[in-house]
Formats: C-alpha cells, sequence, structure tokens
C-alpha cells in the first residue's frame, strides 16, 4: 500500500512537471515541500524508470528536475545534459539546463537561455532568468527589458520584483532595490532568496543591527540554508568583530569543507589582527587544495611582505606567475619584490662597510693611544715612589783652598 502511495504521488508530480500548460510556468511554490523521503522515494522510481529505458530523455530531465528542488545542481547538470543529448533541439530542456547552470554560476547560463529563446521557448519564467544573467554581466539594460516582458505576463510574480531588486542592487540603488525586495516577499513569504538579497544589501549599506536580526530570523526558519552562517560571518566582518566573523567562517567551513573561497576569508581575518602564522597555515592549506589557483599564493606573499621577509613573498609570486605567466599584477609584484631585496641588500653593504670603517678607526685609535702613552713611573723596591721626593742629581763640587790657614 505504501509503495503504490509513493508511486502515484511521485506519478502526480512527474505529470504536473511534463505539462505545457500556463500553469508549469507561473512559479509557484512546490506541491513537494522539502519533504525529503518523498523526494528520495520519487528519485528511487525514476532512477528504475531510467534504468529500463535509458534513452528516455523525459526521465533524464524529471530527474534533473528533483535533483535542482532539492539543490543537488551537480548531479541535476548531469541529468539534463543527458536529456539535450538525447533531444538537442527540445527549448524545454535549454532552459532547464541554463536554470541550473545559473545556480552553478556557470558562464554558459546565458548561451543556453537565449538558445532555448530561439528554440521559440517563450515564457516568462525564462524572461527572468535571462533578465538576471544580462544583470550579472552588469548589461542592466537588457535586463530592464527581459523584466518589462516577463511583468507585462505575469505583473503580480514574486520573483519577477526579486530579479528587479537584485537588478537596482547590482546598479547602486539600494532604496528602490529593498521596496522591490519587499514586494516580492508580499507575494512570496517564504522565498529564502529574497531574504538572503535583502540581508545582503543591508550589510552593504552599513544597517549591521537589520542584517543580523533578519539573518538570525532566516537560520531560524530555513535551518537548512547554510549560505545564512556564511551571511553571519560577513556581517560580524562588516561590524569590525573580526575574531567572531573567523570563528563564524571557521564554523559554516566545517559545514561546506569543498568551499575553498572560505579559506581565503579565515586567512584574511587571521592577517588583519596581525596573526601572521594563522594566516600562513591557512593560505598554505587553501594553495594546496587548488594549486592552479594564484589567489592564495598572493596572500601568501602579502603575509611575508608584512613580516618584512621579501625572500619568501618574492618565491611565493614566483610560483604564481609559472601559473599566470602573463599577469601583469604578478610581474609587478616581482619587480616590487626585486627592487626591495636590491634596497636592502645596498642597506646591509653600506651597513657592513660602516661597521668595518668603525673598527678599522677604532683599531688605529688605540694603536695611536700606545704610542703616545707615557712611561711609566720608576719603583723602589717594587713599591710606588709616591709622595717621596724624588733624589736629585749630584752636581759637581768644586773645592778651593782653605784661606784660614797658614
Amino acid at each position: 500500500m505504501r509503495l503504490f502511495f509513493l508511486t502515484f504521488l511521485c506519478l502526480g508530480f512527474l505529470i504536473s512537471c511534463s505539462s505545457d500548460g500556463r500553469d508549469k510556468f507561473a512559479l509557484p511554490t512546490s506541491t513537494l515541500e522539502s519533504d525529503e523521503n518523498q523526494h528520495l522515494a520519487a528519485l528511487s522510481i525514476l532512477s528504475d524508470a531510467i534504468k529500463n529505458n535509458p534513452s528516455n530523455p523525459v526521465n533524464y530531465y524529471k530527474r534533473a528536475m528533483l535533483h535542482e528542488k532539492i539543490e543537488n545542481y551537480a548531479d541535476a547538470l548531469v541529468d539534463i545534459n543527458r536529456a539535450e543529448r538525447l533531444n538537442p533541439n527540445s527549448g524545454l530542456y535549454l532552459f532547464e539546463k541554463a536554470k541550473i547552470q545559473s545556480k552553478l554560476y556557470k558562464k554558459e547560463a546565458l548561451e543556453n537561455a537565449l538558445a532555448a529563446e530561439n528554440q521559440n521557448f517563450e515564457q516568462p519564467e525564462l524572461d527572468v532568468l535571462i533578465a538576471e544573467l544580462y544583470s550579472r554581466n552588469k548589461n542592466f539594460a537588457k535586463a530592464d527589458e527581459y523584466l518589462k516582458k516577463a511583468h507585462e505576463t505575469y505583473p503580480y510574480n514574486y520573483d519577477i520584483f526579486l530579479v528587479k531588486g537584485k537588478n537596482l542592487a547590482r546598479q547602486g540603488d539600494t532604496l528602490s532595490a529593498i521596496m522591490n525586495l519587499n514586494k516580492s516577499l508580499t507575494y512570496q513569504k517564504n522565498n529564502f532568496e529574497t531574504y538572503d538579497q535583502l540581508i545582503k544589501i543591508y550589510t552593504g549599506i552599513n544597517k549591521i543591527d537589520s542584517a543580523l536580526v533578519l539573518n538570525e530570523q532566516v537560520i531560524k526558519n530555513f535551518p537548512k540554508k547554510k549560505e545564512m552562517v556564511y551571511n553571519k560571518a560577513l556581517i560580524l566582518e562588516k561590524a569590525g568583530a573580526l575574531d567572531s566573523a573567523r570563528h563564524v567562517f571557521e564554523a559554516f567551513f566545517k559545514l561546506e569543507p569543498n568551499r575553498n573561497d572560505v579559506l581565503g576569508k579565515i586567512g584574511m581575518l587571521y592577517f588583519k589582527t596581525k596573526n601572521y602564522s594563522g594566516a600562513q597555515a591557512i593560505f598554505n592549506k587553501w594553495s594546496n587544495v587548488e594549486p592552479e589557483n594564484i589567489e592564495p599564493l598572493q596572500k601568501l606573499a602579502a603575509v611575508y611582505e608584512a613580516q618584512d621577509n621579501f625572500n619568501a613573498a618574492k618565491e611565493n609570486i614566483e610560483k604564481a606567475i609559472k601559473i599566470e605567466p602573463n599577469n601583469k599584477t604578478l610581474v609587478y609584484d616581482l619587480n616590487r619584490y626585486n627592487y626591495k631585496l636590491d634596497e636592502l641588500a645596498r642597506i646591509y653593504e653600506a651597513q657592513n662597510q660602516y661597521r668595518l670603517n668603525r673598527k678599522y678607526k677604532e683599531e688605529n685609535d688605540q694603536n695611536a693611544n700606545l704610542k703616545e702613552k707615557p712611561e711609566p713611573e720608576r719603583r723602589i723596591f717594587g713599591g710606588s715612589i709616591g709622595n717621596i721626593e724624588k733624589i736629585q742629581k749630584r752636581t759637581t763640587v768644586i773645592i778651593g783652598k782653605d784661606s784660614t790657614r797658614n
């Protein structure tokens, strides 16, 4: 009975996914809420269906949508790529691929979204996606164009106001951005991304209290959203609570051990508090896990430079140049360190010469003093003459004739 229920539930969801009706693209909240067991059951059924018929692109597409729903974007991308290979001219598959790539911040997302549009896949959800991708590329005029197009079809859709708010925030119009994000919440109160964007804006404009309060509420209401822990660390860093921010970043890294960018955050907080040994350890760890990334090497160089260890700084920049030999910033830093080392060598040579000259002068002065030193006082019977009057040299005595005698 239970198996029948799960099968029925899964199939109902899949039918709704494959529907080409307008309701499918109205961006509704999911009829399958975040019930992990239900998603796992649906995934299991789909996997069995794929084993039985591996050449059917529809099942890969549906499984990709399920993976996307539980935020398993890497597996979702694998499945949608399989679906697209089996049916490369499907605008629906191209759209789903672009959406998943957007979640992963892949640069190919815009290209695939536009390809879906070229396949005459005309839906407001695609227009919103293209607007967001253009906005990320700072093509704000194009983003507004697609937002206007989507708004004409669905004027009260929360996702339109969310993307509009993000687009305005990227242009620096934070007041209008906040207004649109709050409007998005009136249509969908449980949309995590809207809260996330509000928190980022509050943090950016130094409304630290508002950011922290809202962030704590979101952590409570969305306990599985680990990114909120990351947000909290950013807010604390912005507030100047550097040690607290570092502890929260470290806690987040334990939750997301593959987020190597967080190592950079932790290392910089060590660096800012002048804990150079801690910074070196973190940046070395980052460099070891990403050996082709020049950023940890640059930061290591900065740590060594702060300690006046220009040889070690130069070594790390040279490692980075081997990775990116045409990087002008790296070449500039290398020249700067070489100049500093040459300057220190000149200073050392001058100081050494000064010491040698001083030593030579002192030795000459000592020799001169020895030459001018008076003869030591004569001693009588081994004792000092002291105040005893010196014996005068005898003079010649002339003895004359005694005139008193006859």
